[in-house]
């Protein structure tokens, strides 16, 4: 058995539910009569299992706590240290709004998880939590090394928790690599590298720590590293995770173990194009997850006629998308907004949740 980790990103996101819908994305496209290399690995429940795992509960505990301090949050306790006054104030801006009437805005379920992962002591929290969900299923009684594998599937906030506990714990004594490598690490809106240098939680260089693809047995959490990014959401492309050359082992591009997919402007079904079940929707999405999940190097994939095939009827959807061109073009201009300092960050983040909800 194949067991696929799901890792939700910032936002609400309800225990047991939250994941269903990527879940039906990912399953509906797995299908031998769209491509015929899934035939050998069909039905999909037989090879792969998706296991959910949650975070959020912790994000809503201390921003329940925060607000009940919100008059004196430089004395909080929780605080990481040292916290940078920028944090502190975007952190005590969030906290604030979340104080008022009505708290289920893009700020308050989105923004301040953020704010709270970087101001906050809670990474160690969340991290703890996350790596024991994911040990609880790869517990010997239930996981068998040389029969079993698993991924990894991060998104948004998630893909920096996911490095963070990848980082830890294949450095740890004893080792997730006990369970062996990550088959497929797939980060979507990847804000591994945008948060490195907010994040309380020192994970290295992304680019030159432990996360990283290698066939070597002995380098690198996993086999295959995949970033998916959408050109319009500025939750992945501020910061862009873009992998150098050097990137890892300094293998990772020459052995193609990396792979980057990149999904364009008129790449649009909906106005949510943030949610990772929007990312799946895209052939170039789901066919590369299909190809490095199977055993065999990526080698297995959909033949060109098949793509062109998928493409047509993906291209038909956008057409019917519900967006109007006012809609696209403020969207576009996000792109041109400050976004160097961790305000500026936040304010385009703002704009983006005012644009989709």
């Amino acid at each position: 058995m194949h067991v696929i980790f799901l890792i939700h990103g910032m936002g609400s996101h309800e225990k047991g539910k939250w994941s269903k819908g990527v879940q039906e994305a990912i399953g509906a496209h797995y299908d031998p009569k769209k491509y015929a290399f899934l035939e050998k690995f069909h039905p999909f429940e037989k090879h792969f299992e998706f296991v959910e795992i949650n975070y959020n509960d912790h994000f809503e505990k201390y921003l329940d706590e925060a607000k009940k301090q919100a008059d004196r949050l430089g004395d909080w306790s929780k605080l990481a240290h040292p916290i940078d006054l920028d944090e502190l104030g975007l952190l005590g801006e969030l906290v604030e709004l979340a104080s008022k009437a009505p708290s289920k805005t893009f700020g308050v379920t989105h923004l301040a998880d953020v704010a709270l992962y970087m101001a906050t002591d809670i990474g160690e929290l969340v991290k703890n939590s996350i790596a024991r969900q994911i040990a609880d299923r790869l517990d010997p009684a239930r996981f068998k090394p040389k029969d079993d594998s698993w991924s990894v599937i991060a998104h948004s906030l998630g893909t920096r928790v996911m490095t963070e506990v990848l980082q830890a714990g294949f450095t740890a004594v004893p080792s997730l690599v006990h369970f062996g490598k990550v088959r497929l690490l797939m980060q979507v809106a990847n804000t591994s590298r945008l948060l490195q240098k907010y994040s309380p939680v020192n994970a290295g260089d992304v680019y030159h720590n432990i996360v990283f693809p290698s066939v070597n047995a002995a380098a690198g959490c996993c086999e295959y590293y995949v970033t998916v990014t959408h050109r319009l959401d500025p939750v992945a492309f501020i910061e862009e995770f873009d992998p150098p050359a050097t990137f890892g082992d300094h293998r990772t591009h020459l052995d193609e173990v990396y792979h980057g997919v990149k999904l364009g402007l008129t790449d649009i079904t909906s106005r949510h194009i943030h949610d990772l079940d929007h990312y799946f929707e895209h052939p170039e999405v789901h066919t590369t997850l299909f190809r490095y999940l199977l055993p065999g190097s990526g080698k297995r994939q959909p033949t060109k006629a098949e793509m062109e095939t998928a493409m047509e009827a993906y291209q038909k959807k956008t057409l019917l998308a519900q967006v109007t061109d006012t809609w696209r073009t403020s969207l576009t201009e996000l792109k041109n907004q400050p976004s160097k300092k961790i305000q500026e960050i936040f304010n385009v983040w703002g704009k983006f949740g005012a644009l989709i909800t």
